[in-house]
């Protein structure tokens, strides 16, 4: 009796198991979190494959996969980063491909004031994730030297490691006024923000690679292709997200007509 309730639990345990044994590690810009929870539910009960994030800002999680963490995929805020590991030979080929437009957005106190007006008299703290190594970052330094504001609010930036602590600081109160993505606050369900024009800054292109030290290559290809989906992509529209020009559909072959077979010859 004992030893069939061993075999019966045994058996009940196996699918989990089974289930459990494929899991994905995915790199992943503090910026796009976010909306990768919301996507990824769908694709683990579609593959029976677990996804475990690690997030950080694209350039402390390229400096990672350079020096061989154990990602399967890494989901870049830029093109940059994404582009210089495959040109040193740290991702499979032609798995780099662009899976997100990000948009830059300014955290405002309310939305009673012009956001330049806002910006040029403010002589509080600005919150901005580091340059250095978040997309974000560039893109908010390059809207601040598109008004004229960015040499002479240096006194006045706070750097944050990456969008996602620059969100943070914002949202817990340490400051009133900060760019962060606009995906965060579409997240957060914030009222008062400013959509930043496109033509202060340059397209933050979101890209993706594959890892050569993948474990599990086919299925990191899996996710791949289900982020770049379209359907996926309209619910990146809806999470703050630019759209991107659809890739045309594959026309499908016609049939080739059967060849009449010539008769054997001798019969």
């Amino acid at each position: 009796m004992v030893l069939k309730r061993l075999l019966l639990a045994c058996l009940c345990l196996a699918p989990a198991v089974q289930a459990a044994a494929c899991e994905l590690r995915v790199a992943v810009a503090a910026s796009f979190r976010p909306a990768l929870e919301v996507l990824l539910p769908d694709f683990e009960s579609s593959a029976r494959c677990s996804v475990r994030i690690a997030s950080g800002s694209s350039g402390a999680l390229y400096q990672q996969a350079l020096h061989g963490a154990p990602f399967d995929l890494f989901l870049s805020a830029d093109r940059a980063r994404p582009e210089l590991l495959e040109q040193q030979g740290r991702v499979l080929a032609e798995s780099r491909q662009t899976y997100a437009l990000g948009l830059l957005a300014l955290w405002m106190p309310d939305a009673s004031r012009k956001p330049e007006e806002l910006l040029r008299e403010w002589n509080e703290r600005i919150v901005v994730a580091d340059p250095r190594v978040a997309p974000f970052g560039v893109a908010a330094r390059q809207a601040l030297e598109g008004l004229g504001l960015w040499e002479g609010k240096q006194q006045q930036i706070a750097r944050a490691h990456n969008a996602g602590q620059a969100y943070l600081m914002l949202d817990t109160g340490n400051a009133q006024v900060g760019f962060v993505a606009a995906s965060q606050i579409v997240s957060g369900g914030r009222a008062s923000y400013w959509l930043v024009p496109q033509s202060l800054y340059q397209p933050i292109e979101q890209q993706l690679v594959i890892l050569r030290q993948s474990q599990r290559p086919r299925e990191a290809k899996a996710l791949a292709n289900y982020l770049l989906s379209r359907a996926v992509g309209r619910q990146l529209a809806r999470l703050g997200y630019g759209a991107q020009p659809q890739q045309p559909e594959q026309p499908e072959q016609p049939e080739q007509p059967e060849q009449p077979q010539r008769p054997a010859e001798g019969m």
